[in-house]
């Protein structure tokens, strides 16, 4: 398997059983299984509670947690799960006509 890391968390997925699961128990080859299972995300949280839950685990990686906390803001929104899709038209505000997916996106409401 060629490495690749979760399109949620940046973790490495190093080998098939690190993969996430679909909603029918295929591997999801986005997403690791700590963020990923049975189809759905195992925490619903919006990428800054994310990249605060995330920064308390620093030394873990031989980080800081200050270090680790810059670190996720700057990867975080490059992935999947938090990249925001929409134009620059569409970013500059609230617009209910934006088709991005991502629920960080702050161009519609999404409740």
């Amino acid at each position: 398997m060629e490495n690749k890391i979760c399109q949620s968390c940046g973790n490495a997925i190093t080998t098939n059983e690190m993969l996430g699961t679909n909603k029918d128990n295929s591997r999801n080859e986005d997403y690791c299984k700590y963020c990923f299972q049975d189809g759905e995300f195992t925490c619903k949280v919006t990428m800054e509670e994310y990249i605060e839950m995330c920064s308390k685990y620093g030394a873990q990686v031989g980080m800081t947690n200050e270090e680790m906390e810059e670190h996720c803001k700057n990867l975080f929104p490059t992935l999947k799960r938090w990249k925001c899709t929409c134009t620059m038209d569409c970013a500059s505000g609230y617009n209910p006509n934006c088709t991005c997916e991502n629920p960080e996106c702050h161009c519609t409401e999404k409740n």
